[in-house]
């Protein structure tokens, strides 16, 4: 009797020991990888919108795992704030960059199906001198070194309309390799839509077509468009119509209706249903492809950080979260008034989408991923150590044509050392290239500049400005004599001769002239609106240097002495600077933009 109680005590003990382990591996199974509970979520992530209520429009978001649970969703905010258009299910969000996930489930479709190879030279898919004229190194660019925007391509402002095909656009389009291909990594929206028509290439079908027919459809992505007008989805043409877009403090920017940019890049529209579906067959690895060997080659590591199993880039998906035992791959997004965020975690399955109507929104796109991923790693202090203080330009830039004077501003060229807080955003490495310090991180490699470089592009412009000061003093100056001796009835003692009154200025005008057109370019920013300024710029070219060595042919006609003699030599020089800064920027190819 005592044995059969004491063997009944024993097995009654151990079913509690077991039922509570495994209760508590479900308590533990709850938890999102931040440590937060599933039924807390929510509360944060609403209590922190409630915080930047005032600053912020409309946003959505949900978490999911590869279960296919949804953890968590919600709608917060407005579409348009004037009319109080409250966001719900059926809103419109624009993905931005997010897009380009698709370009890439697109090649390794056709890859699974063995008609794109990783390694061969894109040319062997591309008409035949396609990117003639445009590269500058003879290895071979791969769809490997797109994926992973290796390819060397400097930065490239693509729009396309409605009356153009995506071959043509490529075809036309002002672009140049400054990088041998494989060695730098620089984000490029040119990159991916020659990806993109490539896809078109190969399966004879446009590109939005295969989109639809081949992700689209198969996940009930009903209402998702990704024509540059929208065309391709009815619905989200008009829904998109009656919304509205905001900059990051929460300010009306208009209706941020810009319908030609950046396709098959950042073009794609549509709900956050829909966006969600995407989303959860990344994370749980079904329909898109056949084989679950294609799964893994995606989510493999097709770059590392140097020295590094730690992946930049999984075949077209970034490093969005850098961790101790694992990495998010994803997406981030921008257009002219939305951004959006894609992050998977296939460690611990769970997947995040947000969309917001506002211009590079960072508030939630940075704060709720650390809400339900925890915080991501940052770079040791042993590599900060290692880092060479100076200047560092990113890789992702304009190195060719009339925009290249773009790299002049801080937010490009920044000074870095060690405690830069610029350096806190992302995790990084450090290496060289070419002798040159580099720092290595997602999106865009940044390269130490020479001494030489920075003396070349900011003294020139530096010479520029004394140039104008001259001729803004020097025409001054002789207005005011003018004004003194019409007042006083004083006589010039060496009057200067008509002609030198003249090509004086004529001459200083021109200078002048020079900073009104720079100071009107930069009031346009990057694209087709600078095309004018450009052209301006050619016109002052070959007049401005006419009339630099003009002098040299007019000795007898302008008989100066002294001072005039003097002021001869500082206006032949502003011009001939102006002409040198021309040239040195390039700001006379008009037809670069």
């Amino acid at each position: 009797m005592k044995l059969s109680f004491l063997k009944s005590a024993v097995a009654l003990v151990t079913c509690g020991l077991i039922a509570f382990g495994v209760g508590q591996v479900q308590a533990d199974e709850q938890k999102l990888p931040s440590g937060t509970p599933y039924d807390q979520i929510g509360q944060k992530i609403e209590d922190y919108y409630k915080k930047n209520e005032k600053t912020s429009a409309g946003m959505v978001t949900t978490i999911v795992d590869k279960d296919g649970q949804t953890i968590y969703q919600k709608n917060f905010g407005y579409m348009d704030k004037e009319k109080k258009l409250a966001v719900d299910d059926n809103s419109v969000f624009e993905w931005g960059s997010v897009t380009k996930l698709t370009v890439w489930i697109s090649v390794m479709q056709l890859w699974e199906e063995g008609k794109i190879d990783f390694n061969t030279d894109i040319k062997d898919y591309l008409p035949k001198d396609f990117l003639k004229g445009k590269l500058k190194f003879d290895k071979p660019i791969t769809m490997l070194d797109l994926m992973n925007h290796r390819a060397g391509f400097d930065e490239a402002e693509l729009y396309m309309g409605t009356d153009k095909s995506l071959g043509q656009v490529l075809k036309k389009q002002p672009i140049f390799q400054s990088h041998e291909p494989g060695t730098t990594t620089a984000y490029s929206n040119y990159g991916t839509a020659l990806a993109g028509y490539i896809v078109e290439r190969i399966s004879g079908q446009k590109f939005a077509d295969y989109v639809h027919k081949h992700i689209f459809q198969p996940l009930g992505m009903n209402h998702t468009a990704l024509l540059p007008d929208l065309s391709d989805n009815a619905y989200v043409a008009k829904k998109r119509k009656s919304e509205k877009a905001y900059d990051a403090e929460g300010k009306l920017i208009g209706e941020a209706d810009f319908p030609y940019a950046f396709y098959p890049a950042g073009r794609a529209a549509g709900t956050l249903v829909d966006l969600k579906k995407f989303a959860q067959a990344l994370l749980q690895k079904k329909r898109l492809f056949n084989r679950a060997e294609t799964w893994a080659s995606l989510y493999s590591a097709s770059h590392t950080f140097p020295e590094s199993d730690v992946p930049i880039n999984a075949h077209g998906f970034w490093n969005v979260g850098t961790y101790k035992d694992r990495v998010l791959l994803g997406h981030s997004g921008n257009t002219s008034g939305f951004t959006s965020q894609l992050s998977l975690d296939l460690k611990s399955g769970v997947a995040m989408v947000i969309l917001t109507n506002q211009l590079y929104e960072h508030n939630y796109t940075v704060k709720i991923p650390e809400m339900i991923f925890g915080k991501t790693e940052k770079t040791s202090d042993k590599t900060k150590t290692a880092l060479r203080p100076g200047f560092y330009l990113p890789v992702r830039t304009i190195n060719h044509g009339p925009m290249k004077i773009n790299r002049l501003f801080p937010q490009l060229t920044i000074y870095l050392d060690k405690h830069s807080k610029k350096l806190e955003e992302n995790y990084w490495e450090v290496d060289t290239l070419q002798g040159k310090a580099r720092i290595v991180s997602p999106i865009t490699d940044y390269i130490q500049r020479s001494s030489l470089e920075l003396v070349m592009d900011y003294g020139t412009v530096a010479l520029w400005g004394l140039a104008l000061l001259y001729t803004v003093l020097s025409l001054l100056i002789g207005l005011l004599l003018k004004i003194y001796r019409l007042i006083f009835k004083k006589k010039s003692k060496k009057p200067a001769s008509f002609v030198w009154s003249i090509w004086h200025y004529v001459v200083s005008g021109l200078t002048l002239v020079s900073a009104f057109v720079l100071i009107f370019a930069f009031s346009q920013g990057l694209g087709e609106s600078l095309t004018l300024p450009v052209m301006l710029f050619a016109a002052l070219l070959p007049l401005l240097f006419i009339g630099g060595i003009l002098p040299l042919f007019l000795k007898g006609h302008f008989s100066v002495r002294g001072g005039k003699k003097f002021l001869t030599y500082l206006t032949s020089t502003s011009a001939l600077i102006v002409v040198c800064n021309i040239l040195y920027w390039s700001l006379y190819q008009w037809w670069l933009i």
